[in-house]
């Protein structure tokens, strides 16, 4: 019984729920349109401020701003889908 236990514990992967920012819902991928405002040089303010919200509605913002760091290799985090 003891061995069946650890033979779970070791075949268990990191889950990533929605709530997390390393979550990608079938919204996001590189060709996503984020604004509607596009970028001109002369209208930073307005276009960084929606990128902004957009950003922190999805969870996301924190890889822009530094406050989610790079995972290091022995955190559960980067083995997500059993591909370590």
């Amino acid at each position: 019984m003891a061995r069946e236990d650890e033979k779970k514990g070791k075949d268990m992967d990191f889950v990533i729920t929605n709530q997390l920012a390393y979550y990608l819902s079938p919204f996001d991928s590189p060709g996503t349109l984020v604004t509607t405002i596009k970028f001109d040089g002369k209208n930073y303010d307005n276009w960084e401020q929606l990128v902004r919200i957009v950003l922190k509605a999805k969870n996301k913002l924190g890889f822009i701003d530094r406050k989610i760091t790079k995972p290091k290799v022995n955190e559960g985090e980067v083995s997500v889908g059993g591909n370590a």
